[in-house]
């Protein structure tokens, strides 16, 4: 006959032994979350700054501090601009397309290019979250000092490109924030062409000028070197916008371009 009292005790041993698990398990687990806690974070810091270093490693020379944009004492986006817009400017001289296929007339037209105009624009992207920014008109884009007025509050036209909804290929820019600051600034209009990478293939592009809404479908997008002018140039004989922006967000070794066409 076994003994009540030794089935007791063996009984008792074995909870106490599974506590005293447990209890360990559960010890184990919150000391891990506390080393992960403070692991992760400073692991994600420390590869951000690799990433980032490599970027500016990344650049075929120095930039210059004036070139560097600081919004409340955060870098915001280097300025690449000064020499580039200057050689884009350069060549506009050789472009030679001279007439486009209206879509809404179903004819050939003279493509336009008036530089007199000054009323701004507007562009709605809703599916990357673009909406109502203002577009300057023919902004002198070879001047350092007067594009960065201009895309303070938005972006600009390239001056002596086509205009929205006159032929051609109408070229529009703006500039786009490193992440760290992005991250924190997703709205503002100076840089909001940040958000310009998460667009894709087939989206609608709307430009409001003059009280009409000018519907564009994305047609292209690309990553080219700041040497590549062809973005300038008109699409298969198409009324085109070309979107531009610098690559990587905020530092610019290359340019991400996004070509949209219009529609009826």
């Amino acid at each position: 006959m076994e003994n009540p009292d030794w089935n007791i005790q063996t009984e008792s041993q074995t909870k106490v032994k599974k506590t005293r698990i447990y209890i360990s398990v559960v010890l184990a687990v919150i000391g891990l979350v506390i080393i992960l806690s403070q692991v992760i974070p400073l692991a994600k810091s420390y590869i951000d700054g690799m990433i980032e270093q490599a970027r500016a490693d990344s650049k075929v020379e120095p930039v210059p501090e004036s070139y560097q944009t600081y919004i409340e004492s955060q870098l915001a986006y280097y300025d690449p601009g000064k020499s580039y817009f200057a050689n884009l400017s350069q060549q506009l001289g050789t472009l030679t397309e001279s007439q486009y296929y209206d879509p809404v007339t179903q004819t050939q037209k003279e493509i336009v290019v008036n530089k007199e105009y000054a009323e701004p624009m507007y562009i709605d992207i809703a599916s990357i979250g673009i909406e109502n920014i203002k577009i300057s008109s023919n902004v002198d884009s070879y001047n350092e000092k007067v594009y960065n007025q201009f895309l303070k509050q938005g972006l600009a036209h390239f001056k002596g490109t086509p205009l929205p909804g006159d032929g051609g290929n109408s070229f529009i820019y703006g500039h786009s924030a490193v992440e760290s600051f992005f991250d924190g600034h997703q709205n503002l209009p100076e840089t909001i062409f940040s958000r310009l990478g998460n667009i894709d293939i087939g989206q609608e592009v709307d430009i409001k000028k003059d009280e009409k809404v000018l519907r564009y479908i994305v047609r292209s997008k690309k990553i080219v070197s700041p040497d590549d002018f062809s973005i300038l140039e008109s699409q298969n004989n198409k009324e085109t916008i070309t979107l531009m922006t610098c690559w990587p967000l905020g530092i610019g070794t290359k340019r991400l371009v996004v070509v949209a066409e219009r529609q009826i």
